[in-house]
Order: structure tokens, then C-alpha cells, then sequence
């Protein structure tokens, strides 16, 4: 009797030991000295006299400045870096309605120095009838572009190229698909950054859930979440939140709506869930989290501070604006 007890004394005793204190979790005191960027405002896209134009909102002036309009050079889509001090964008011309699948004619590549306030042209493509664009990751910006091959009716050309951040072309790839035998290209989308900048925090899944995983004393949260409607993670500069872009489960192809997670990694909890109608896209960028959401029939850009947990600003334009790109007509 008394060899068990003292077996069970040191079976607790060894266990406690193990058992990492999470008062020393070095998140914490990492969480403390944070280093959050002082961001003087952002890019967007909006409407001006019937013109897809760029838009610069200046969080110390309150004030909306245009940027760039030009009719022969719509804007088709935007895409600011990852550190919000650059950008590349798409224009066009038109749409061409007069064939079966509308092919977007005109289409230009540019990349925007904000330091110098100057556009530089990198490529013109032919029409396509499918056009996107994508951030690789930090360093790496890529433009895809479906259309028809001027040969054999049933094909379809794929055309991607990919920059460096200051725009110079590091390949220019082109594929040919037979969408009868193997269907339309399936659409690119970026790798997902499912570990925190200094490797505290994964967000993993085990099989349809995601969990947050903490590395320092390998405990894991369960969020009500499904990983196949998981599209993008981003991690704030204040390391102790992360966003997770989620497809709505309802959304169909008419309404592509998302939700944003907001989920503390201190507390281990979901903090607030974004569930506009319509939202499409957002920017996480020093201690703003940006998103763009349909308000009635035009799109609007709503604008929530961290640190206080409040939305502070919601951006509107007569014909609409977003973050990324507004419908083409």
C-alpha cells in the first residue's frame, strides 16, 4: 500500500514538473514590447464621374484624395503590398459583351511608387476573359490571365507572370489547356501563412476543424470553424491577434460574401466576427483592420482599430468603393 502511494507522489510530482506555467509563455512578454507600424493611410479603389479610379485615404487628415482616373485606363484591380508601401494594379479599356463569354479588352499592368508618386507600365496583355492577381508573399506579385486560343475554339491559353516587389519580371509562363479533356484552369490563391511570425502560434486543422495551436506549451483551441472555408490568415503587428478570412457557407456565385474572424491569441478566444453583407476583401495594416462590405447597392469601406476594438471610420463614395476592385461594366 505504501510502495503505491509513493509510486502515485512521484507520478504527480514528475507530471506538475513537465507542465510548462503559462505565465511564462514568452508570448506574453513579446505581446508587451510589440513593435505595431504607424500606418498615415491606405489605397482603394472608387468611382469617379462613372471611372474606376485609385483613392488615398489619410487617417491624419480624415480626407479622401484621388489618386488616379483615367478613362482609357480603368482601374480592373488593385493590390497593395503586404506592408502597405506599394502597390500594383490592373486597368482596361472594356468589356466586351458581344460574344457568349465578355473578354476584357485593354488590359495593362502597373506598379505604384508612393514615395515619388509615379506609375510605371510593366506589360500590356492581349483580351482575356479571365483576369486576377495575387501577392505571392512579401516579396513576390503575380497576374494571371485566361483566354480563348486564336487556333482550336476549345482551348484556352493561360498566361502568368510574376514580379519581384519593385517590378521587375521574374518569369512570364504560358499553358495551354483543352477544357474538354481537362476543364477550366483551376484559379491560383496564395499559400496561407498559418504560422505567427515568430513561430508562437499555427493554426492547424484536424479533420474538418481548424484549432489554434499554442507552440510554447502545445495546447490547442477548437474554433467552430471549417478548414475547406478558411481563404487567407493574416497576423497582426501587435502579435497577440490573428485574422481569418472565411467563405461564407451559404455564399453562392451571385453573392460571395465572407466573414472576418477576429481571435485572440492571449485569450484564446474569438474577440468579434465581421458579418457584413458582402464582403469581399480586407487589409490588416499596423493597428487597422480594413474591410470592404456592401452597404445597399454600392460598396463600402468600414475601418476597425485594434487596439480600442472599435470601428472608427466607415468610407463612402457616391457610386461605391472598395479595397480591391469595383464591378466592371
Amino acid at each position: 500500500m505504501l510502495i503505491n502511494i509513493i509510486i502515485i507522489i512521484l507520478f504527480l510530482s514528475c507530471r506538475s514538473s513537465n507542465e510548462k506555467n503559462p505565465e511564462d509563455d514568452p508570448a506574453l512578454k513579446e505581446a508587451s514590447f510589440a513593435k505595431v507600424k504607424n500606418v498615415k493611410g491606405f489605397y482603394f479603389v472608387g468611382m469617379n464621374s462613372g471611372i474606376s479610379s485609385i483613392y488615398y485615404y489619410n487617417f491624419a487628415t480624415n480626407k479622401i484624395n484621388l489618386i488616379k482616373s483615367k478613362k482609357d485606363e480603368k482601374i480592373y484591380e488593385l493590390e497593395v503590398a503586404p506592408d502597405g508601401n506599394a502597390f500594383f494594379y490592373l486597368t482596361y479599356t472594356s468589356l466586351n459583351k458581344k460574344i457568349a463569354i465578355p473578354e476584357i479588352n485593354g488590359i495593362k499592368i502597373f506598379r505604384y511608387e508612393p514615395a515619388v508618386e509615379k506609375s510605371e507600365l510593366l506589360q500590356s496583355l492581349k483580351p482575356a476573359i479571365q483576369l486576377y492577381s495575387y501577392w505571392m508573399d512579401n516579396d513576390r506579385f503575380r497576374v494571371v490571365a485566361i483566354s480563348f486560343d486564336e487556333i482550336v475554339a476549345s482551348y484556352l491559353n493561360k498566361n502568368a507572370l510574376t514580379f519581384n516587389y519593385f517590378g521587375k519580371l521574374l518569369s512570364d509562363e504560358n499553358e495551354l489547356f483543352d477544357i474538354v479533356k481537362s476543364g477550366y484552369p483551376v484559379v491560383e490563391a496564395p499559400a496561407l501563412a498559418n504560422v505567427s511570425p515568430l513561430k508562437r502560434f499555427e493554426v492547424i486543422a484536424k479533420n474538418d476543424s481548424l484549432l489554434i495551436r499554442n507552440n510554447y506549451d502545445g495546447t490547442e483551441k477548437k474554433l467552430n470553424l471549417l478548414k475547406n472555408n478558411l481563404l487567407k490568415i493574416a497576423w497582426a503587428d501587435n502579435l497577440q491577434q490573428v485574422v481569418l478570412f472565411m467563405k461564407k457557407p451559404e455564399a453562392d456565385k451571385t453573392d460571395a460574401s465572407h466573414n472576418i474572424i477576429l481571435y485572440d491569441l492571449l485569450k484564446k478566444k474569438i474577440v468579434k466576427t465581421f458579418e457584413e453583407k458582402g464582403i469581399k476583401s480586407f487589409l490588416l495594416l499596423g493597428d487597422y483592420l480594413i474591410y470592404d462590405y456592401k452597404l445597399l447597392q454600392n460598396y463600402s469601406i468600414n475601418i476597425f482599430q485594434l487596439s480600442s476594438m472599435k470601428n472608427i471610420k466607415t468610407l463612402s463614395l457616391r457610386d461605391g468603393c472598395a479595397l480591391k476592385s469595383l464591378p466592371i461594366k
